[in-house]
């Protein structure tokens, strides 16, 4: 290889670098988890690199969960998760505590109780006089960034003796028991990807880009669906890992 191509090639990989001295900077605690990195046109004059080099090498540290860009906020060092909810979507949890990478400060509920339609019914692949709607709304601070639309037969809720007249009862059914033992069985996860997540989630707009990640959810006891959900994340914020093993 010549010299003038050797040039070009380094030239083409300086993000690499940049990329390999921020991650030094981590890892020697310069930078620690929680800390602000400096704004683009500083960290990039400390670097001297261009803007443009640099942001290709803050996306490579997004993509390795290294750090995370808050709009309007900058670039922050990512902690290591301690959540459970973060050991592999293979086990029975809440998706989207297990995908979300924002921590959630507040879930809101609201629900009601309708007849169901021909497409709920399709959903809840059975029979039953009425259904509770309930939708949920995930708060990262002060803003909406993710939200949960649910079908319950009011079967389960008999059976599992929920008190519709609070909220709180639904709730911790919802975000907690059902996941624990002797509720739900099993669960069947179908993720796809949507455009409609900002006005199906209709109370908050929950990203300014239009495009999420819908995960849909089906709650198990035996044969017999518990609860049918769709799950909206914004895919900037979708962070999901599963662990695999030979047959």
């Amino acid at each position: 290889m010549s010299t003038n191509d050797l040039t070009k090639k380094l030239k083409k990989l300086k993000h690499v670098q940049v990329y390999n001295t921020i991650f030094q900077l981590i890892q020697d605690g310069t930078y620690s988890p929680g800390m602000q990195l400096p704004s683009e046109p500083e960290l990039a004059r400390q670097l001297n690199v261009s803007r443009m080099t640099l942001r290709k090498s803050l996306a490579l540290l997004q993509e390795d969960h290294l750090i995370k860009n808050i709009r309007g906020k900058g670039n922050f060092i990512l902690k290591t998760p301690e959540t459970k909810y973060h050991q592999g979507f293979e086990y029975l949890q809440h998706p989207i505590y297990a995908s979300l990478s924002s921590d959630i400060t507040k879930v809101e509920l609201e629900y009601r109780i309708e007849v169901p339609t021909v497409a709920i019914t399709a959903s809840l692949k059975q029979e039953t006089p009425v259904v509770i709607i309930v939708d949920r709304w995930y708060h990262s601070q002060n803003k909406a960034i993710a939200y949960s639309l649910s079908f319950i037969p009011i079967e389960v809720i008999s059976k599992y003796a929920i008190n519709l007249n609070q909220e709180e009862p639904l709730l911790t059914f919802l975000e907690e028991k059902i996941y624990e033992s002797g509720k739900a069985s099993h669960s069947c996860n179908q993720i796809g990807y949507t455009k409609t997540g900002n006005y199906t989630a209709t109370k908050y707009t929950l990203s300014e880009n239009s495009a999420f990640i819908l995960i849909q959810e089906t709650l198990y006891n035996g044969k017999d669906i518990l609860v049918s959900t769709k799950h909206y994340v914004p895919a900037d914020l979708f962070d999901l890992k599963v662990q695999s093993q030979s047959c």
